[in-house]
């Protein structure tokens, strides 16, 4: 018999775990004299320690939205636009104050390759093409898509509800390819939180 313990909620506390059950088994089979019944009871307890780093993390604030403004094609072409700055900040609790420890990110969305975005509804009418969205740390490494490339996010303060991490990027047009047209070039993405 295997016993599994399972995390239902956010805050694991450590301590004593009473284990008092009792289990009836039955087998079937040509026994003249009726069924085979075996009967298991167990008393006990056991110790659950909670030894991760956190209780969790979660981001502060709202959705992240990044301005990106009007582009002529031809700036886009010579690599010629701004560069867009964002952050959003993760407050991380369940470690004593002024602890850091490792938290990283990774993003979901349509992603032609680390660091580079499609756009939103891409060959529809009044959609731009050609173009996609470069996506950068402050630091100048890609934005990952996979798990396995997930960046440090770099600790910011300490609170009294937990430890505050920021991560800060920049975002600009870049041509991708086939032809360049006008029209709207908006798209989306998602952070996911490695820590623990």
């Amino acid at each position: 018999m295997n016993v599994i313990f399972v995390r239902t909620g956010r805050n694991v506390a450590s301590g004593d775990i009473l284990l008092d059950f009792k289990s009836l088994w039955q087998h079937e089979e040509n026994n003249p004299n009726g069924k085979n019944m075996l009967t298991i009871q167990s008393q006990g307890k056991t110790k659950l320690v909670n030894d991760v780093m956190f209780a969790g993390c979660e981001s502060i604030g709202a959705v992240v939205n990044v301005p990106m403004g009007k582009q002529v094609i031809q700036n886009i072409k010579t690599g010629n636009t701004k560069e867009v700055p964002f952050i959003f900040d993760v407050r991380c609790s369940g470690l004593p104050a002024n602890t850091t420890a490792p938290v990283k990110v990774y993003f979901e969305g349509a992603s032609l390759a680390d660091g580079l975005l499609k756009l939103s509804n891409q060959g529809q009418s009044g959609v731009a093409s050609g173009v996609g969205i470069s996506l950068v740390n402050d630091k100048g490494v890609k934005l990952p898509f996979d798990i396995a490339r997930s960046v440090q996010l770099d600790w910011n303060r300490s609170m009294a509800d937990g430890e505050i991490y920021r991560f800060s990027g920049k975002a600009k047009y870049v041509p991708t390819t086939g032809t360049m047209t006008a029209g709207k070039a908006d798209a989306t993405m998602n952070f996911v939180l490695n820590y623990n």
